[in-house]
């Protein structure tokens, strides 16, 4: 058994939390060490127990915000497409933020960018199997892509953003008659 006392869960989280908010708040430049504990309330050395180093500490973030799990797989496939741009919106609104995606874009932090494309990648694996799991069906084409479909996601919402500043009302149906015409099998 190791020495020493067992390392507490509630420190964890309130790391974990203190680091998300500053990424939502003020973009990833914001999550350093010095910057999470002063938030959390932990002391530095506490945080550097846990990760050696920033980019430690925002892979370990990333990995743990709360992943959805797929949508259903009887779902028609509306349903599935809203389920995507869902997913993107929360990303961006309530997960990362805004400023963690204007980092992205603007490469001006290649580890967080790095980090944030890991986790976008087991994520897209996922997709990958629900799509070909429709295309199996029949309900999607063959040819459809998860990555692509993502990108068009991810797109349509930052295209949403930059041109109304939010996701206007009934936004996404517009986007998901646009998406079946691409993805579903005629």
């Amino acid at each position: 058994m190791p020495a020493g006392r067992p390392r507490d869960a509630t420190v964890d989280e309130r790391i974990a939390g203190a680091a998300l908010q500053l990424m939502r708040e003020q973009g990833p430049q914001a999550v350093h060490v010095d910057g999470v504990a002063a938030r959390s309330g932990v002391a530095r050395t506490t945080v550097y127990r846990r990760y050696r180093d920033r980019d430690a500490l925002i892979a370990a973030t990333l990995d743990r915000m709360t992943e959805a799990s797929l949508p259903h797989a009887d779902l028609p496939l509306t349903d599935k497409l809203r389920w995507l741009l869902e997913q993107v919106r929360v990303l961006v609104e309530e997960q990362v933020g805004r400023g963690a995606v204007a980092a992205v874009l603007a490469g001006s932090d290649p580890a967080f960018a790095s980090a944030l494309r890991r986790m976008l990648g087991a994520r897209l694996a996922q997709l990958q199997q629900e799509i070909d799991s429709d295309i199996r069906h029949g309900q999607v084409r063959p040819d459809v892509d998860a990555d692509a479909l993502a990108g068009l996601a991810f797109g349509a919402y930052l295209g949403e953003l930059l041109q109304h500043g939010r996701a206007r009302r009934g936004w996404a149906d517009g986007v998901v008659t646009l998406l079946l015409r691409g993805v579903e099998r005629t």
